[in-house]
């Protein structure tokens, strides 16, 4: 196995970041003329099929997202079990990937609203075996966030020129798929690829696949629970409600995506040095990690709270045009849900680096039971707006179990934590913004949207500089280090 260089974790916070900001950037470029040109049917169609083979793909992956970077980052310094334990992983995940498949093409064939558009679901199909073999486990462990980083900016910007290529016409939609697919899949090839460079699979070890079932059991249980609660809107939009409903929704639910992604650039960075950390023995070096990230999702997750509510109309405008106006108003109802997301996602770090995964996998399963009954209530009455309140209630109680099964660490970090200042700050700068933009009354589109957005950007750093919350004051310091 070739030598590695373990950077530290302000590099891979800063390579998710950018990571993270192409996540943002792809969307932005894509959506506006993607969504102009399939409109809502077509929009609908792809989002329905995406949504539909994500939970086959969860569970092929048995929770490997979460399992197999603990497993690895815990012997990350000794190459021989390294190796055996990629080994064993990758025989595993075989197994699940083809038991799964066979799963997925009974579906296909039995189940109505999937024969209708068969070709998508068959493209969808494939990310079973992509996302699986993929490996990226294996590079989060390793903390190469550099080598993700590149990669995937690379295959997005590969992606968009195949976009504006190849999609012209409302019947390109399964074009559309397959872009997504590439997008999202295909470098995962390139990883496959490079894990025979990292890893000596000539080498003959004793493999014991067996030994990781117990362990990898709450896992899979918590990752698949997990992943169904967050895509449970559109699905159950697809059965109860229409293909209309789903075409307006996704537009939502794609921002939602892009906000909660670059709200966890900093989460997802941090499970790996976690897990390393209580791995030898440096739990107060953990604490202090995650009371950071606990003050940056606070501070972050308000203010998209805030942007959302102010700026929603000029955003849905400009990113899907006049067939998804009514989007705006649902994409006001999954603020909430963005902020308790990324919570959720410090409070699972938290669990996973210190072997709850039977609490985590039990939370996730009661979390995906209340998403069903909240969407199963509110969609028949409300919609697509009874769709985005449903996650954001499902992401609030998440929060509240996960909170109650962690107080007791809560509650040692309570003092590095300052909700309260920042939560003032919010509703303060919230107020003063939406009594601004009310007094100016603005009609251009794009003034309603930097207006609103720089008042509130202002007026919210200030007061949080005034209160000196300890985030925000950190970074002013840096930055201010730094400049002179």
């Amino acid at each position: 196995m070739k030598s590695r260089v373990t950077h530290s974790i302000k590099f891979n916070v800063l390579m998710n970041m950018i990571l993270t900001s192409s996540s943002l950037l792809f969307p932005l470029i894509s959506v506006p003329y993607v969504s102009r040109v399939l409109s809502t049917s077509g929009m609908g169609y792809v989002a329905f099929a995406q949504s539909f083979s994500s939970y086959f793909c969860l569970i092929a992956m048995l929770g490997m997202t979460y399992y197999g970077v603990r497993a690895c980052s815990a012997v990350r310094d000794d190459p021989a079990a390294l190796s055996k334990t990629v080994k064993e992983l990758l025989i595993l995940l075989f197994i699940s990937s083809s038991i799964v498949t066979v799963f997925y093409i009974i579906f296909l064939i039995f189940v109505p609203q999937l024969r209708n558009q068969s070709e998508l679901f068959v493209i969808f199909g494939f990310t079973i075996w992509l996302g699986s073999f993929g490996a990226e486990w294996f590079y989060q462990a390793l903390e190469q966030y550099d080598y993700i980083t590149v990669r995937s900016v690379c295959f997005k910007i590969l992606s968009l020129i195949l976009m504006f290529l190849l999609i012209h016409s409302k019947g390109d939609y399964v074009i559309y798929g397959c872009i997504i697919v590439f997008a999202g899949y295909g470098s995962n090839i390139l990883n496959l690829l490079r894990l025979f460079k990292l890893v000596d699979f000539k080498q003959k070890q004793k493999l014991d696949v067996v030994r990781h079932l117990k362990p990898m059991f709450w896992f899979m249980v918590a990752a698949v629970s997990s992943g169904m609660y967050i895509q449970v809107d559109l699905v159950m939009l697809g059965f109860i409600g229409s293909n209309y409903m789903v075409g307006i929704y996704q537009l939502v639910s794609k921002i939602k995506s892009v906000l909660v992604t670059a709200m966890n650039s900093v989460g997802n960075v941090m499970l790996p040095r976690l897990s390393y950390y209580q791995a030898n023995n440096r739990g107060n070096d953990a604490d202090q990690l995650i009371a950071k990230n606990f003050n940056f999702v606070i501070v972050c997750g308000l203010y998209i709270i805030a942007i959302l509510i102010l700026c929603a109309d000029p955003i849905v405008a400009i990113l899907g045009g006049n067939d998804f106006a009514f989007s705006a108003v649902p994409l006001r109802f999954v603020g909430p849900s963005i902020l308790f997301s990324a919570m959720n996602i410090v409070l699972a770090n938290h669990m996973i680096s210190n072997s709850m995964e039977k609490s985590w996998a039990t939370v996730n399963v009661l979390g995906l039971a209340s998403a069903v009954i909240f969407n199963g209530l509110l969609i028949p009455f409300f919609g697509v707006i009874g769709a985005a309140i449903s996650i954001s209630l499902c992401e609030a109680n998440m929060f509240l179990m996960r909170s109650f099964v962690c107080r007791h660490f809560l509650a040692k970090i309570k003092t590095l934590v300052d909700p309260f200042k920042v939560l003032f700050s919010f509703v303060a700068s919230l107020v003063l913004s939406i009594l601004f933009v009310s007094f100016m009354r603005i009609s251009n589109i794009l003034l309603s949207l930097f207006v609103p957005f720089f008042v509130f950007s202002i007026a919210y750093a200030i007061l949080l500089l005034l209160f000196r919350e300890r985030l925000v004051l950190e970074l002013s310091k840096q930055f201010f280090h730094r400049f002179k």
